[in-house]
């Protein structure tokens, strides 16, 4: 295409304004695609608070993608992505990878997955650091969208309290709005939810009793509960550091 307008420049001058306008449109068109694909990889992870990823498996044209540049194109396409996510060893074939849409902490790098974010100054920030006032305004919205729905949980549930299920990153919101309204999760024990691995591989602990918590150890990812009946105080930890961190609801 350039070879050709280069041609035409030289061989006919009456052509020669429509020529300069057509070559610049081509330049201008091809820095903007080179820079919209750009991305970089953050000095932080996004572990430890509210999140909102997109599955990049669900895309077209993620079958044909290999590297994280063919990452980088993919997340582009998806609507509001400020940059996506994979797992370590994508290239060598392990294929998981989300566009990320915001997150409301930055966490050490060890604590996620590799993140890639569009914006180079975002990228550029340290664990601790605040997260942008997009990604804080998402994070508050996606709480406000689930005051109905956990009202209607504690409704149901009453005194006994609510027995969240499913992914962390998934019920976390639904999690942050019922301890918002004053209502109480359940324990139960299971793996990759509210109350993690330390109630049944602990030396002492099960489905009903924590480990560190008969052994008298306090620990971030459990209430430290030893008694059967108790509330999983975890997402109360959870919501407090949010309102330390965030603007208040």
């Amino acid at each position: 295409m350039l070879h050709l307008a280069a041609f035409f420049l030289f061989k006919d001058n009456t052509m020669k304004p429509y020529l300069i306008l057509l070559l610049c449109l081509i330049l201008t068109s091809a820095a903007h695609c080179q820079q919209a694909q750009s991305y970089h990889q953050a000095q932080h992870g996004f572990n430890g608070g509210l999140h909102r990823v997109i599955d990049l498996s669900r895309q077209d044209g993620f079958v044909q993608a290999k590297t994280l540049d063919d990452l980088s194109k993919l997340a582009h396409k998806v609507p509001g992505a400020i940059g996506f996510t994979a797992h370590p060893d994508f290239e060598k074939g392990v294929r998981y990878a989300h566009a990320i849409l915001w997150y409301d902490r930055l966490s050490r790098t060890n604590q996620s997955w590799p993140l890639y974010l569009f914006d180079q100054e975002e990228a550029r920030k340290q664990p601790g650091d605040d997260a942008s006032k997009r990604s804080q305004a998402a994070a508050e919205d996606a709480i406000i969208s689930e005051l109905l729905v956990a009202q209607q949980a504690i409704n149901k549930t009453g005194q006994d309290g609510i027995i969240l299920t499913g992914k962390e990153h998934v019920t976390s919101v639904l999690a942050y709005a019922i301890v918002r309204l004053g209502g109480k999760i359940r324990h139960h024990g299971r793996f990759g939810a509210a109350c993690t691995g330390c109630r049944s591989v602990v030396p002492g602990g099960n489905t009903q009793h924590c480990g560190k918590a008969i052994q008298g150890i306090e620990h971030w990812s459990c209430c430290g509960q030893a008694k059967q009946k108790t509330f999983c105080k975890y997402w109360e930890l959870r919501y407090k550091t949010y309102l330390e961190t965030s603007p208040k609801p």
